[in-house]
């Protein structure tokens, strides 16, 4: 059955050091429009009409004053999301930093109210917490709050003190940088790993119909990180490492699941237009959401 699609651009940068990534929903969802007029398209927008910082300290000497904005943008998502499920469409998330995707699958968890796998492309681990991160940058923390570490507004939008979702559901792809701290609370609740050097020896086609094959929940969701895939492809994010996936076979496995009634949310996240090259980045995103439409 063909999807009812909800395309739903959230312009925050406030997660990143550089937070130009909030000007990538914009232009995503302008190129849409002049394409697929006749989508459904919500847009907020979380900076001022001023020139987006392009370079931060580290860490963060603004942690309070970004940590405050990222909340504000969860919690409203996460609620926007609830309310277009329970209308019957299927959310498609455009970044905006990846701290957003703590909104994106709260809302998830609160609208069906059951347990969800998330595949997570990445080229880092995004759990840390406060604790544990010399950067202090809420981007690199949304899949320590989904599993229900950190900050306590962030862990308990989808249910007061309950993880959105349990760490044996999650499966991250294309993990080729990451730091100690968050390793270890990873490796500590067994998720699934599977780094650049795994999906090229093996292929990332046979990985992901193994996990699909193989997953504990009937729904399932998507998060994509730019920066999952080679700057070769994707040079528009914020933060490139070499040696990425190939964004050919996140088309394929796209196109093979989005029939499935079982897939319930997408989200493309960390596009920052003034780093891309010849609308390279762009590209791939819109490839990715014409798998739906």
């Amino acid at each position: 059955m063909k999807k009812r699609i909800a395309i739903i651009g959230i312009a925050s940068g406030w997660g990143a050091p550089d937070q130009r990534t909030a000007n990538g929903a914009h232009v995503v969802i302008h190129h849409l429009k002049q394409h697929y007029p006749d989508l459904f398209y919500t847009y907020a927008s979380y900076h001022l009409p001023v020139p987006l910082p392009s370079t931060a300290t580290k860490p963060l000497q603004d942690h309070a004053i970004r940590q405050f904005h990222v909340t504000r943008v969860v919690t409203e998502l996460s609620h926007h999301i609830e309310t277009l499920v329970s209308l019957g469409y299927f959310p498609i998330v455009i970044g905006g930093d990846h701290s957003i995707a703590i909104g994106t699958w709260s809302g998830i968890k609160r609208a069906y109210n059951t347990d969800f796998s998330l595949l997570w492309f990445d080229a880092h681990m995004d759990a840390h917490t406060y604790e544990t991160t010399t950067s202090l940058s809420p981007h690199g923390m949304p899949v320590a709050a989904l599993l229900g570490q950190g900050i306590k507004a962030w862990t308990d939008l989808a249910c007061k003190d309950s993880p959105v979702m349990a760490a044996e559901h999650l499966y991250q792809f294309g993990i080729r940088s990451f730091e100690a701290g968050e390793a270890s609370l990873l490796a500590k609740n067994n998720v699934s790993i599977y780094d650049t050097k795994t999906c090229m020896r093996t292929e990332l086609k046979p990985i992901l119909q193994s996990v699909m094959q193989n997953l504990r929940t009937e729904k399932f969701g998507i998060s994509i990180d730019i920066d999952a895939f080679d700057p070769i492809f994707a040079p528009g994010t914020g933060t490139t490492e070499p040696n990425g996936l190939n964004p050919n076979d996140i088309v394929s496995f796209l196109t093979e699941i989005k029939d499935s009634p079982h897939y319930v949310a997408l989200e493309l996240m960390e596009f920052n237009p003034d780093k891309d090259i010849d609308d390279k980045t762009l590209h791939w995103i819109i490839k990715f959401i014409e798998t739906l439409i």
